[in-house]
């Protein structure tokens, strides 16, 4: 890859971001592509993230990604919404247009739906469990009730923001049913019967011993469970999956096709999801 005054600049707001994986797919897919733009990671501390989104056109950025911590204190620094991201009140892409202008989309929810599909699962007729309520969860929990799902149930470590997010999906929908849970062991199991899709929305999994909320000894055939973990590959959680032959997958999925439709908002370029994926599995030796 060639540098030049040229280049066009795009690139990722969280903190930490040392840890990201988008410069290696975002890089790669333009590179393939012959795009003249670079992907760079920008570490933002959350008190300086107004500061950091207003001095994108003065840089003349096209548009960065959004990540923890940022994804719903961004949006009172933007001067416009898609649709998606306005009804789940969550941004992970800016967009910058006309050089001045900052657009908001969510592309986690979309990419969400499309890693599902590659596993020939649809959202519509499903009954989801989801563990967490943040970012991450509300692109999982909207795009569900937006293609049809049947029931949302929601539980996170503060009962308090799962039941606003419950709140919020039923002021929007009139269906699916949704309610919040308590974190409590059987009412978590009685769920997790009736539930068809488990998406875990949390951190859990990236680090030994953590412990689950959900019993893996409830994990049933009817399931489908989705972890939006990456790293590791194979969380505690899928693998108990595994080991009961239930359909299961990680977040890589996701991380690539939610990248892609940013690729494709910033460049007006076909979305690469497939090239992201596989250069991911590249990274990770996954098989």
């Amino acid at each position: 890859m060639t540098i030049a005054g040229t280049t066009r600049v795009v690139g990722l707001f969280g903190y930490p971001v040392a840890h990201s994986f988008s410069p290696l797919m975002h890089n790669r897919a333009f590179a393939e592509a012959g795009l003249d733009y670079v992907y760079v990671p920008f570490p933002v501390p959350p008190a300086r993230l107004g500061a950091a989104v207003a001095a994108l056109p003065a840089l003349g950025l096209a548009g960065v990604n959004v990540t923890i911590p940022h994804k719903q204190a961004v949006l009172a620094h933007l001067d416009d919404l898609s649709r998606t991201a306005e009804l789940i009140g969550a941004v992970n892409t800016i967009e910058v247009t006309d050089g001045k202008r900052l657009i908001g989309h969510n592309t986690d929810a979309p990419g969400f739906a499309a890693a599902l599909g590659r596993h020939g699962m649809v959202l519509a007729g499903q009954r989801v469990l989801l563990l967490g309520a943040g970012g991450a969860a509300r692109a999982v929990a909207f795009q569900a009730a937006l293609d049809g799902c049947d029931e949302i149930v929601l539980c996170d470590v503060e009962p308090a923001r799962a039941a606003a997010l419950a709140e919020e999906i039923a002021r929007h929908f009139t269906a699916p049913r949704v309610c919040a849970i308590p974190l409590v062991a059987d009412v978590l199991g009685q769920a997790l019967t009736a539930a068809t899709l488990l998406v875990n929305a949390t951190p859990l999994g990236m680090h030994a011993g953590d412990d689950y909320p959900v019993d893996f000894a409830g994990l049933h055939e009817r399931l489908f469970v989705f972890d939006l973990v990456y790293n590791p590959l194979e969380t505690p959680l899928l693998a108990a999956a595994r080991r009961r032959a239930i359909r299961h997958c990680n977040g890589l999925a996701m991380l690539a096709l939610q990248g892609a439709e940013s690729f494709a908002i910033w460049t007006g370029a076909a979305p690469p999801g497939e090239l992201m994926l596989t250069t991911l599995e590249a990274h990770f030796g996954a098989r």
